[in-house]
């Protein structure tokens, strides 16, 4: 009857057990699927409330619903705790020591952290913008609160922290609506230094991509050639396209136009 009564007792003892603690822990996994759906349902509606404003840049549309995804995720975190009567001043200090711990241990994750809240808040540069930073140029496609994503000229997703674009010089070509190209020709020393620019001044003139014409002339000067320069400014879309196109079409115009005898005669 001894044992039999120690085992009806420990059969107590392991129901009792399992219906606290089995009925917590269905609670507590209740509470993380529905915090984990509510999380996503807030981001997801915060996108669409900001989508339907102009106003509103699309960093900071992500920004608030990240921040607001994670804030319901540290409550539902909280909410398992307390399920399982982890008082809640108890969870405020653990909370604070570890938080202690982890901001000692991931200061540059921190300062990345703050630094995106610094490119939200003032918005040097938007999703879109042709940014150039630490020698890496391409065009922003996400700004999270740790790092942001830039597509270079070549295609390549690169990820950049924010403290890096914070902290450093940012250039930002797509800024301005034109752009200057800048054009150098070596010519052979014999050759009319007149008669070339004004060669490369009427290529210039011809395209009509080409909104004014900053400077020509001649740039440096060697024991056998010298190297005329041309400035000009065209709208930003154009540029590399003009770059090409004046580029043949002087190179067409000097070959009509090749050196006379009596320049060759007068450079010896």
């Amino acid at each position: 009857m001894g044992l039999e009564q120690e085992g009806v007792h420990a059969a107590n003892v392991l129901v009792a057990l399992i219906t606290t603690y089995g009925l917590r822990v269905i609670g507590a996994i209740a509470i993380l699927l529905a915090g984990w759906i509510a999380a996503r349902l807030v981001h997801s509606a915060i996108v669409r409330l900001c989508v339907r404003s102009p106003r509103i840049d699309r960093t900071v549309t992500l920004f608030l619903a990240n921040g607001a995804r994670y804030s319901v995720l540290m409550f539902t975190f909280v909410a398992v705790l307390t399920s399982f009567g982890i008082a809640t001043t108890s969870i405020v200090a653990v909370l604070g020591a570890v938080g202690l711990a982890i901001g000692l241990a991931l200061q540059g994750t921190l300062s990345n952290l703050a630094a995106g809240i610094m490119i939200v808040v003032f918005r040097p540069f938007h999703i879109g913008d042709r940014v150039e930073s630490g020698g890496v140029v391409g065009i922003i496609r996400e700004i999270n609160l740790f790092y942001s994503e830039l597509d270079t000229d070549d295609n390549v997703r690169v990820i950049y922290p924010n403290g890096l674009l914070w902290g450093q010089i940012v250039k930002i070509p797509s800024r301005n609506d034109t752009e200057r190209v800048e054009l150098k020709f070596v010519r052979p020393l014999s050759d009319d230094v007149g008669l070339a620019i004004e060669r490369v001044r009427h290529a210039v003139a011809e395209d009509k991509r080409i909104t004014r014409m900053a400077q020509i002339g001649v740039d440096t000067v060697a024991d056998d050639h010298y190297v005329l320069v041309a400035r000009m400014w065209v709208a930003r879309p154009d540029a590399m396209q003009v770059h090409f196109d004046i580029n043949r079409a002087v190179k067409e115009a000097l070959q009509q136009h090749p050196p006379t005898p009596e320049q060759t005669q007068a450079a010896d």
